[in-house]
């Protein structure tokens, strides 16, 4: 009896043992391999993020003309040798667009060391002159260069305060409003004089003039204005629509 109990309890022994080997296996395995997973994982960051695998090696400058290569990258500030993934586009981006001949900048990551930064730049359709040269203006009423001299075919601007500056809101509310004109017409127009921007009158040709007023109910003003066209004028005022003048 007693050797049966004995072999009973080396058999509740060993299954004791066996299990807890079986309870080790199955918690050693899985951290193992969690430990392997991070240590991979944490290489391929490392890599990416300090290593000079993706560091920043080139950097191309497209869609310039009147800005300089040099112009960009010194507004860029863009580190050589700094891991592509820790750079910000949107900042880089930002510094840029801060540049006043820039209309637009696109920044993308050519993969793995080369970064592209694509400007667009500002075009110039009209000029102010000051006591400072000639100011070249875009569409939008941006001034952004200054020359020498107005340069020609460019519709001058007669503002009620310098750009950039006091007279921006008057370039603006000038381009805006010569951006409504039909094309036939704004080829008539000579200037565009703006003391401010609720007050801008065009000049035309044979000696014409349009009071304009500010930029609003441009549609309306348009279609008041070909119909006084229709009889000769030196002036015609349709700042007020609904009750425009005209003056022989």
């Amino acid at each position: 009896m007693t050797s049966v109990l004995n072999a009973e309890r080396r058999f509740a022994t060993r299954r004791r043992v066996r299990r807890r080997q079986l309870m080790r296996r199955r918690i050693v395995r899985p951290a193992l391999v969690l430990a392997i997973v991070v240590t991979v994982v944490g290489g391929a960051v490392w890599a990416a993020w300090s290593s000079p695998l993706l560091a920043v090696r080139s950097i191309t400058v497209k869609g310039t003309s009147r800005l300089s290569r040099a112009d960009v990258l010194a507004a860029a500030k863009v580190p050589f040798g700094r891991s592509m993934l820790r750079l910000d586009p949107g900042r880089i981006r930002a510094r840029v667009a801060a540049l006043p001949a820039v209309a637009a900048v696109t920044i993308d990551r050519d993969w793995p060391n080369r970064l592209v930064i694509t400007v667009t730049e500002r075009h110039p359709v009209a000029v102010t002159v000051n006591d400072g040269g000639a100011e070249l203006i875009d569409g939008t009423g941006v001034a952004f260069a200054t020359a020498v001299d107005a340069p020609t075919g460019l519709l001058r601007l007669d503002l009620g305060a310098a750009v950039p500056g006091p007279g921006d809101a008057d370039a603006r509310a000038a381009l805006a409003v010569w951006a409504e004109l039909p094309r036939p017409l704004r080829s008539e127009v000579l200037s565009v004089t703006a003391p401010s921007p609720v007050d801008v009158t065009l000049q035309l040709r044979g000696r014409r003039t349009v009071v304009w007023g500010d930029p609003a109910q441009a549609a309306r003003k348009l279609a008041v204005l070909r119909a006084l066209m229709t009889h000769p004028a030196r002036t015609y005022d349709v700042s007020t629509p609904d009750v425009p003048v005209t003056k022989a």
